[in-house]
């Protein structure tokens, strides 16, 4: 009942907001620019960052059609302890995307870190975590059946720099169970029919060998019947030159070029498979020049993205991972998001926009 009372009065703060309000007026609007391109355009969203910031639920609300909650359903939140369930995050971040007519994107089933110390106790007992993680997953995506636009249902499975015949990452599921990729889609797919059961991965969105890896496992998912219907390409990029690696998160990369992201997008695509890019945000990290310079270079790797997407029609969601650098888990210093810590629009912001509208 408690939880009850605050959710409502947190939904009757967004009226508020939203009433009160002439942010619209004096900005483009992304969402309606995105839906009459046939695009979702979303954001990753925060529990925490809701309570007593208004702004950034009323331009989280205004802005964006589809929502991933960051953090609040992925295994730590949603299975604490275990066999014991809490989906109060979760369930907040579903709320509020009704509230606001927002589709909500489910974020993650299953993923070899940031998981829960209990499921330690199990490494290395293939028994038993295959019992773990098939009642996880279908208790979380029945929890969500009809529901859930999408899921990403494995996140981040495969190795940064893969060999022929070594593709995935030893973590607590691989190599123990082997085909815990395959047991993870299906066991999502039977507890919820409905929702489009996606792979999401880092630094596979443009033509290198981890792409290739990605491709060539999608394509002997789908050859193998294999339920899963789209792959998310996180794109966490910096601004530095081609051979740049973020030196604070070595995952982050600069982005590659647009045909090398058109390319790659087609190859998925033409397995039938739906393309989602899933995180995108774009570090100052490498950059070089003016504060306007840096501003415009991260403008012109947003709309570059973007553009790629629009070159496909099976590219469905253009999605960034929180839109304000306020938030931003890559550190408000780097300033990576649409939004800057006022929430002011960015040029990256403005320039989005622009080519949605043409």
């Amino acid at each position: 009942m408690a939880f009850k009372i605050y959710f409502a009065a947190i939904l009757l703060m967004f009226a508020n907001c939203l009433a009160a309000s002439d942010f619209s007026s004096k900005i483009a609007i992304l969402r309606d620019l995105a839906k009459a391109r046939g695009l979702f355009v979303g954001s990753a969203a925060g529990v925490a960052h809701f309570r007593g910031d208004p702004m950034y639920n009323s331009t989280l609300g205004q802005q964006f059609n589809l929502v991933t909650p960051e953090n609040g359903c992925k295994w730590g939140p949603t299975e604490p302890a275990d066999g014991k369930f809490d989906f109060s995050d979760c369930d907040f971040i579903l709320n509020t995307t009704r509230f606001f007519n927002q589709t909500f994107r489910g974020h993650n089933l299953c993923w070899g870190v940031y998981n829960p110390e209990w499921l330690q106790h199990y490494a290395g007992n293939k028994t038993a975590l295959t019992s773990v993680l098939i009642r996880h997953v279908q208790t979380v995506a029945s929890r969500y059946s009809g529901k859930a636009y999408a899921w990403d249902v494995v996140n981040e499975a495969v190795l940064d720099n893969p060999k022929p015949n070594v593709t995935l990452k030893t973590n607590i599921w691989y190599p123990t169970v082997p085909d815990y990729i395959d047991i993870a889609f299906k066991t999502a797919h039977m507890a919820d029919p409905h929702a489009k059961l996606f792979y999401n991965d880092y630094n596979a969105e443009g033509m290198n060998s981890k792409s290739d890896a990605v491709y060539n496992m999608l394509k002997s998912m789908i050859e193998r019947g294999i339920p899963v219907q789209g792959v998310g390409l996180q794109s966490h990029f910096t601004l530095g030159g081609s051979d740049f690696t973020d030196p604070k998160n070595p995952r982050m990369k600069s982005s590659p070029p647009y045909d090398d992201m058109v390319t790659n997008i087609k190859r998925l695509a033409n397995l039938g498979l739906e393309v989602h890019i899933t995180e995108l945000d774009v570090s100052f990290a490498g950059g070089t020049g003016t504060e306007a310079q840096k501003l415009q270079q991260q403008a012109d790797v947003y709309t570059k993205v973007l553009k790629a997407c629009l070159s496909n029609k099976m590219c469905k969601n253009y999605e960034v991972w929180g839109y304000v650098d306020k938030y931003s888990w890559r550190q408000a210093s780097n300033e990576p998001d649409l939004f800057d810590v006022h929430y002011k629009p960015k040029p990256c912001f403005e320039a989005v926009a622009d080519v949605l509208q043409k």
